[in-house]
């Protein structure tokens, strides 16, 4: 069989030549919609001019992608109400419908009696459909995911990726701006935060291709309108006049999942259309010897590895027109795009070129979920175990920065394998690179060297400037959490201040910090912390359990009481509330419930120190 290679461009192939000669030379700058004053409008105002292309492309994955969860909008209905059992952490979840919302029942049987139920109302479905029907809830503008996805190719309902193999982290994984700024369009978000937003868009909109509409709409409705066939509309991003890499920018902001390390006061919000990708972030994957696997969102990486890519002008809109969905289109249009430069299959064979050159495989990454390869060629059964590590590398970039490296592998170590030779890696990368201050604090906490973090920091000064105010907090929080535990406590306060003012919609600098004011006795100012979490995010257990030790030293029990079950109706293994509640019940003498929440412990922990409390009081 001939070698499988595209050559056709599916917008304007006959003129590809001509088109790359005309659009090579425009000034990126140009793009008037680049400026940051233009907003961001909703696709709703595209479809006052564009309705057909509205209707067609609202069905498409990407349309599709984020809403709410409705009957109508869920994969999930009455005959898919699948119950899920997590083993390890002896929780069942069960969907179910309440007039026209979702809901997941979290709960726990021991002997046949139900001796925990969380309800969580479903807000959002995240997912096309397609692969899968996440779900994520919203409090205070907070966004957190439910731990129950729908496998829609198969029919089978699990925990998400990640929640596997113990790692179910509940309802306390955080739905920050890195995911929602590939799997939505824009949401206002929270600056001072990482997972609070001032409204929440539904689904991947026009202007994630085309960039802000503001100034575009504005134009139009004052009959300012521009003959595109002769000129280009700078006023807004058509894809199809940029050049082939600038084209190929647009599709990999979001399909080449990886490791992706910002550039310098960047944001992930900061892309837009037209923009060269590496001036805004590098991508990094790991790469090892004889690696056969790929990751779900891998389409850019595969395809870049493809004869067809290296030898071609083929980009992601050969195949796809972004404005269709996939299950719209036949075998046929897609074996069309082939027959534009090879020839039929030998011996007649009945046509599906991808079926044979791009296959469907299981994803590394996503259990029960099955993606067309696009590294397209002529794929053998390789059977060989994959070797050793060759380290990280940008996809997008062929030359970051040694920082942006030394970032890369600082953040893999703390976000995906805790192997320390990526923290040597780091280091390696950081001693090459300048503006590092930020990048060295998280070095040494995630090296375990406090006196290392001390030592630096007494060293060095922290130019604010040259970071943003995320990079800055963590530093803050980091560095309070150290000196604290060296009993600099003036400058622990002072640290945990700042973080808190940089950032203070980040709820874990807030609890970090009033456990510190507990710790030096401060009880009142741990209070107004901690009621200040609960106010922001009332689902936060460890503000419950502490207030309610609190309560106890101000001998208010009866609050107390409240506070810790709160906590533990929110965590049924959250050991700390269970211990404060023994605290307690040992201070108003009551003997019974001292046992029973002794026992409660030992029921999660065997080997726990209440085992030996037991036995004293039985004496």
């Amino acid at each position: 069989m001939r070698y499988f290679i595209f050559f056709v461009f599916l917008f304007f192939s006959c003129q590809r030549g001509e088109e790359k000669k005309i659009y090579n030379h425009i000034p990126i700058s140009k793009y008037l919609n680049h400026n940051d004053t233009v907003k961001y409008v909703g696709k709703e105002q595209c479809r006052s001019c564009h309705v057909e292309i509205y209707d067609s492309y609202v069905q498409t994955g990407m349309g599709k992608s984020l809403n709410y969860a409705t009957v109508s909008n869920s994969a999930l209905n009455n005959s898919k109400m699948i119950v899920i059992y997590d083993s390890i952490k002896n929780l069942s979840y069960e969907p179910f419908f309440k007039n026209d919302s979702l809901y997941i029942k979290e709960f726990r049987i021991n002997n046949f009696d139900t001796t925990h139920k969380l309800i969580k109302k479903v807000d959002y479905k995240i997912g096309s459909g397609n692969h899968t029907n996440s779900h994520l809830f919203e409090i205070n503008g907070y966004l957190h995911q439910i731990p129950y996805t729908y496998y829609t190719q198969d029919g089978i309902a699990d925990l998400p990726p990640g929640y596997e193999n113990g790692n179910n982290s509940r309802f306390d994984r955080e739905i920050g701006l890195e995911c929602m700024s590939c799997h939505n369009a824009y949401s206002p978000h929270v600056e001072e935060s990482r997972n609070k937003y001032h409204d929440i868009s539904l689904g991947i909109d026009c202007e994630r291709c085309h960039g802000p509409g503001e100034l575009h709409v504005q134009r139009m409705l004052a009959g300012k309108f521009i003959d595109t066939s002769r000129y280009i509309d700078y006023s807004i991003v058509n894809p199809k006049k940029l050049t082939l890499d600038l084209q190929f920018d647009i599709c990999q902001r979001c399909h080449l999942q990886g490791t992706s390390i910002l550039a310098e006061n960047k944001t992930f919000e900061s892309f837009k259309p037209g923009m060269h990708l590496n001036d805004i972030m590098d991508t990094y994957l790991p790469k090892y010897e004889n690696d056969h696997s790929f990751i779900m969102a891998s389409h850019v990486d595969r395809l870049k590895q493809s004869l067809c890519f290296q030898s071609s002008d083929i980009t992601c809109i050969t195949c796809h027109n972004p404005h269709k969905p996939v299950k719209s289109l036949t075998t046929e249009y897609f074996d069309n795009k082939c027959m534009q430069c090879h020839e039929i299959c030998a011996n007649n064979q009945k046509m599906d070129c991808a079926s044979c050159h791009m296959p469907q495989s299981s994803s590394s990454d996503i259990m029960h979920v099955s993606i067309s390869d696009h590294k397209i060629g002529v794929h053998t059964e390789n059977s060989s175990a994959k070797g050793a590590f060759l380290g990280l590398f940008s996809i997008n970039n062929p030359n970051p920065t040694n920082l942006s490296k030394a970032k890369a592998y600082l953040k893999r170590f703390e976000s995906f394998e805790r192997n320390y030779f990526y923290l040597d890696s780091a280091f390696y990368f950081l001693s090459k690179s300048t503006n590092n201050f930020t990048s060295y604090i998280q070095y040494y906490y995630l090296k375990n060297d406090y006196e290392g973090l001390i030592e630096f920091v007494n060293e060095n000064t922290l130019e604010d400037k040259s970071y943003t105010i995320s990079e800055l907090a963590i530093a803050y929080s980091r560095m309070a959490e150290v000196f604290g535990i060296f009993n600099l406590n003036n400058q622990a306060e002072s640290y945990h201040k700042k973080a808190i003012v940089f950032m203070p919609f980040v709820l874990d600098y807030k609890i970090k910090y009033a456990s510190f004011l507990y710790n030096n006795n401060k009880f009142n100012d741990a209070k107004s912390q901690y009621l200040e979490v609960i106010k922001l995010n009332p689902t936060i257990k460890q503000a419950h359990s502490s207030l309610g030790m609190i309560y106890i030293l101000e001998s208010n029990f009866d609050l107390a009481e409240s506070s810790l079950k709160k906590a533990i109706s929110l965590d049924p293994d959250y050991i700390l509330a269970y211990e404060n509640l023994v605290v307690l019940y040992q201070q108003i003498n009551d003997y019974r419930n001292t046992k029973l929440y002794l026992s409660k412990i030992l029921d999660i922990d065997p080997n726990h120190r209440a085992k030996s409390i037991i036995k004293n009081l039985d004496l």
